[in-house]
């Protein structure tokens, strides 16, 4: 850890700061399930966001056993029988049409977080990986107030009546979605459907496919740079 990383309880949840300007823009990214709040912090030094940016890498609330020495955390439970069992057929599970268990009480934990923080909405792009995404995809749309934008890798998409409904409110939000056409977890053609969901509700954004799993490789890391550069600028000096 640098020695730039500050960490912070906010809203009841541990948080590693990187420090930017007062009025700079600010990017808070979810980790996936069963990793932590360390797992996402190298991308604040790889991707190229506005000058003064904040980064915020919230810990997620739940401990997970990953193994006899190994434990992670996770925003929600999944049902990791299922997963393997859908891994084991080469097949993907549907859950747009499931919501999941605890997905709400980490909608609240990431709002507690967020007006803990005192920054307004507007300055925020919220972002996260696998889990993380599916998490800050709920929390965009059914905010009440609309965040700055949207980063999305490698995510899916949950109740889909929910969101395509809540979705309508946030139309004009600028998103940018990547997913590996070869991910074993979550299918790509979900993706494709989450897109759709978000753009035939007015939010506007691409989807990146690549070649490979469920990863945020380098080409993918260059397109979120460009989104926020070209989503939340610098602000000039005064």
């Amino acid at each position: 850890m640098t020695a730039s990383v500050q960490q912070r309880k906010l809203g009841g949840l541990d948080v590693l700061e990187v420090p930017g300007t007062p009025d700079g823009p600010v990017v808070v990214m979810l980790h996936g399930f069963g990793a932590n709040w360390r797992d996402l912090l190298p991308l604040h030094r790889e991707i190229a966001a506005p000058a003064g940016t904040t980064w915020l890498f919230p810990n997620a609330p739940l401990p997970v056993q990953l193994g006899p020495f190994a434990t992670g955390r996770a925003w929600f439970p999944i049902d990791t029988a299922a997963l393997e069992r859908a891994m084991a057929t080469g097949t993907h599970r549907d859950r747009s049409k499931t919501t999941p268990v605890g997905l709400s009480a980490a909608r609240e934990q990431v709002f507690a977080m967020l007006a803990e923080f005192g920054r307004p909405l507007g300055d925020v792009v919220l972002g996260g990986f696998s889990q993380g995404a599916m998490v800050c995809t709920e929390v965009a749309l059914t905010s009440p107030l609309s965040v700055a934008g949207l980063v999305l890798l490698s995510g899916t998409l949950l109740h889909e009546d929910v969101w395509r409904q809540a979705a309508t409110a946030r139309a004009g939000l600028p998103f940018v979605q990547s997913h590996g056409r070869q991910d074993p977890l979550l299918g790509v053609a979900e993706a494709r459907r989450l897109h759709g969901v978000l753009t035939d509700a007015g939010l506007v954004g691409e989807l990146h496919e690549f070649n490979g799993q469920h990863e945020i490789p380098r080409p993918i890391l260059q397109q979120v740079s460009a989104f926020l550069q070209s989503t939340v600028p610098s602000k000039p000096a005064v």
